[in-house]
C-alpha cells in the first residue's frame, strides 16, 4: 500500500475539521496518525482527498494570457505580459504565469489511481472518482504539452529507491496518451454530473480540444521520435503530410460532444457568465468560486478608477480586437455592405461587442462609496475615464466588460468575484468541429456552416451564411475571426490559436498595435488610432515552445532543452 504526502492528510485534516464532519472519523489527540490506510478505508476521506485534484486545477488568470496576444494590453510597463512581448525573458527564468511543470500535481493523481481500487468504497463511486481523476491528469499533461512539447509520462508513483530522472516522451506519444485516458475516463464517467464536477462530456469536449491540437501546424509532426516540431519548420500550412487523417479525428470528436444532445448555447452572452445553475447548457466544464471560501478578481482588475477598489490597469481590448466584431448583418467593418459608419463606430456591431467591450459610451457599473453605481464611459480626452494611466485609466480607449458581474459591488484587489470560469464551453466545441471539418473536407459541407451560422446567430447576426458560399480558405479566415472574437479576452485562448496555427511571427514579430483616441467637440466625437504599443513586438521562433525551467533541468539530468534555449549553468 502507498503512502500519500503528509501534506495532502495535513490538508484533508484540515478541510474535515472545519467542515464539522463526523468527529469520531479521526483520532483528534493524534491526527498525524493518519495513514493510508486509513484514508482509503473511509469514503468521506476519499472524496476530500479527490477534492484537493479539483483545487489543483487553475482558473481565472490574472492578466497574463491576453495581454500577450492581440487581444489586449496592460497599463504597468514592467510586469510579466510586457516582458513577454518584447521577448524581455531571462534565459532560464521562466517562473510566474509561464511556467507550468505540474509534476507534483501528477503525484497526487498517480497516488489517487494507485490506491483508489483497494478502497472501501461501492464499485460506481469508485469508477467515477477514477474517471474524474483521470481527467485532471489528462489536462494537466495536455497543458505541458501545450507548452513544452513532449514532456516525461510519469503514470505511478514513484518509489524512492526508484530512477527519479526521467527523460522526456515525444510529442506524439504524449498526445496519444492524453487521447487514451479521455477515452478510459469517458468509460468511466457518469453522463450527468454536478456543475464543477467531470461528466462523460467533459472528457470527451476536451478530447475534441487536445485532438484540434494535434491536428493543427504548430504540433504536426510524423516523427513519432521528435519531442516537439522543430521551429523552423512552423508555419502556417494546415495541410501537411498526415494532418488530414488528425483533422478528421478532431472532428469526429467534437462531432460525438454535439450528437449527445446535452448541450447548448446560452441564449444570452451577458447572464452566460453568471447563470450558475443547471439552466446554462453551454457550461460542460467549470472551476467554481464561492465568497468567503474562494474567489477571484475578474471585476476589479478591469474597472475604471472611478469605480476601481485598490487594482486596475488590466486587459484593456486593442483597436485590431474591436475591428474583428461584425457588423449585426455579419460583415466585417470594412467589407462592402457592412454599413459601418467611421464616424459612429460602436453602432451595429453584433452582441459580443457590447457584451464584451468597454467602448465610449457604453453603460458599466461598480462601487462608488458602497453603492451600486453605473455609469456611461468617458473615453476621450478631458473624459472622466481617459488619461492619468498611472492611475488604471485605459491606455488603449476601451475596457473589459465580459464575464463581469454588474451587481457586485464587493470586489477587490485579486478577490471578490465568483464567477465560474467555464473552461469548457459548448462554442468552443462547435468552432472546434468547423475548423477540423472544414480542413479535413475538400470544401466546407452543411455542417460546417450550421456550426458557424449557430455561433453568429447567438451573437445576434441577422443574416445566415448560405451552405457553398465559402470555399475552404475563406471558411478558414472567418472561423479564424469567430474564435477571435468569440473568445476573446479573459478566456485565454486566442495566444494559443496564434501558435498552433503557425501564425505567431505574422501576428506577434515587428508588430505594433491600435488604440483609439476620441476628441470631442460639442456633441460629436472624432476618432484617430494611433500605434498602442511604444515599441515592435518580438516573438522569436524558439517561443513556439516554452523553456523547461532551469530548476528541473538542474533536477533531471535526463531532460532535454527545447530548441534554442540555453541549459543552466552545470550542464
Amino acid at each position: 500500500m502507498k503512502r500519500i504526502s503528509f501534506n495532502i492528510l495535513f490538508l484533508t485534516c484540515a478541510i474535515i475539521f472545519f467542515s464539522g464532519c463526523d468527529k469520531n472519523l479521526l483520532d483528534q489527540n493524534n491526527p498525524d496518525a493518519i495513514t493510508s490506510k486509513d484514508l482509503w478505508k473511509d469514503p468521506k476521506l476519499i472524496g476530500l482527498y479527490l477534492n484537493t485534484i479539483y483545487g489543483d486545477r487553475p482558473g481565472w488568470n490574472y492578466n497574463f494570457y491576453d495581454n500577450i496576444a492581440d487581444d489586449s494590453r496592460s497599463n504597468w510597463t514592467g510586469n510579466e505580459p510586457n516582458n513577454h512581448i518584447y521577448d524581455q525573458w531571462v534565459d532560464g527564468d521562466v517562473g510566474g504565469y509561464t511556467a507550468y511543470w505540474k509534476y507534483e500535481e501528477v503525484v497526487r493523481i498517480n497516488d489517487f489511481l494507485a490506491n483508489i481500487d483497494e478502497a472501501e468504497m461501492d464499485s460506481e463511486t469508485k469508477a467515477r472518482y477514477k474517471g474524474e481523476a483521470r481527467f485532471m491528469r489528462a489536462f494537466l499533461y495536455f497543458e505541458m504539452v501545450q507548452r513544452y512539447g513532449g514532456v516525461p509520462l510519469i503514470t505511478v508513483p514513484q518509489n524512492i529507491k526508484d530512477d527519479l530522472s526521467v527523460p522526456r516522451n515525444s510529442l506524439n506519444d504524449c498526445f496519444k496518451f492524453i487521447i487514451a485516458e479521455l477515452d478510459q475516463a469517458t468509460a468511466e464517467l457518469p453522463p450527468n454530473a454536478p456543475r464543477g464536477r467531470v461528466s462523460k462530456g467533459a472528457a470527451m469536449a476536451l478530447k475534441g480540444r487536445v485532438t484540434l491540437y494535434w491536428a493543427s501546424p504548430q504540433y504536426l509532426t510524423a516523427n513519432d521520435a521528435d519531442l516537439y516540431k522543430d521551429v523552423e519548420s512552423i508555419n502556417s500550412n494546415t495541410q501537411g503530410a498526415g494532418a488530414t487523417a488528425r483533422w478528421k479525428a478532431a472532428a469526429d470528436a467534437n462531432k460525438a460532444v454535439m450528437e449527445l444532445n446535452k448541450y447548448a448555447l446560452y441564449p444570452d452572452l451577458k447572464g452566460l457568465w453568471l447563470d450558475k445553475t443547471d439552466n446554462n447548457k453551454e457550461a460542460i466544464f467549470e472551476v467554481q468560486y464561492k465568497k468567503g471560501f474562494k474567489s477571484h478578481g475578474l471585476d476589479a482588475l478591469v474597472k475604471p478608477p472611478y469605480l476601481g477598489a485598490g487594482d486596475g490597469g488590466q486587459r484593456f481590448p486593442l483597436q485590431e480586437l474591436v475591428d474583428a466584431y461584425p457588423m449585426k448583418n455579419g460583415k466585417l467593418i470594412g467589407e462592402p455592405g457592412s454599413n459601418y459608419n467611421a464616424n459612429d463606430p460602436y453602432v451595429g456591431r453584433d452582441d459580443r461587442f457590447y457584451a464584451n467591450i468597454g467602448y465610449n459610451g457604453a453603460k458599466t457599473s461598480g462601487n462608488k462609496g458602497g453603492v451600486l453605481t453605473e455609469i456611461a464611459l468617458e473615453i476621450f480626452e478631458g473624459g472622466r475615464d481617459y488619461g492619468n494611466m498611472d492611475a488604471g485609466n485605459t491606455l488603449t480607449g476601451y475596457y473589459t466588460l465580459k464575464a463581469l458581474d454588474p451587481s457586485n459591488i464587493n470586489y477587490s484587489y485579486r478577490a471578490g468575484s465568483d464567477q465560474p470560469w467555464l473552461e469548457l464551453r459548448y462554442a468552443e466545441v462547435l468552432l472546434n468541429y468547423a475548423e477540423a471539418a472544414n480542413e479535413y473536407l475538400p470544401a466546407p459541407d452543411a455542417s460546417v456552416y450550421d456550426a458557424v451560422n449557430d455561433i453568429r446567430n447567438r451573437a445576434g447576426i441577422t443574416t445566415t451564411i448560405p451552405t457553398g458560399s465559402l470555399g475552404k480558405d475563406a471558411m478558414r479566415n472567418l472561423i479564424r475571426n469567430e474564435r477571435y472574437v468569440e473568445f476573446s479576452l479573459v478566456e485565454q485562448k486566442r495566444y494559443w490559436d496564434i501558435k498552433r496555427w503557425g501564425i505567431a511571427e505574422q501576428k506577434l514579430n515587428n508588430v505594433k498595435y491600435h488604440s483609439v483616441y476620441i476628441t470631442k467637440s460639442g456633441n460629436t466625437f472624432t476618432y484617430d488610432y494611433p500605434e498602442r504599443d511604444p515599441r515592435p513586438l518580438k516573438f522569436d521562433k524558439r517561443m513556439y515552445w516554452f523553456p523547461i525551467p532551469a530548476s528541473e533541468l538542474t533536477k533531471n539530468l535526463k531532460l532535454l532543452q527545447n530548441q534554442n534555449w540555453p541549459l543552466p549553468p552545470g550542464r
